[in-house]
């Protein structure tokens, strides 16, 4: 609480970091997350598997759990 008391009253990230005793790299990450908190979270970034994981969990459905049991599995939607 005291970086944001700081930090209110118009120090710097180099001020705040002399005072408090913490580096300015710490005073910067916890001033950011608590500016971040009020942003909307980002959308989950796709994954490459993403197109085949209806075929994935299919095999995973007939007990197919390894991977390469898996990729050498020959699927139509594949080829």
């Amino acid at each position: 609480m005291k970086f944001f008391e700081l930090r209110a009253e118009g120090l710097r990230h180099r001020e705040i970091s002399r005072v408090t005793g913490h580096s300015r790299n710490t005073v910067r990450r916890y001033l950011r997350d608590e500016a971040g908190k009020n942003e909307a979270a980002r959308a989950p970034r796709r994954s490459k598997l993403d197109p085949f994981r209806e075929v994935i969990d299919e095999l995973v459905a007939q007990g197919l759990y390894s991977a390469p049991a898996i990729a050498t599995t020959p699927h139509p939607s594949w080829l």
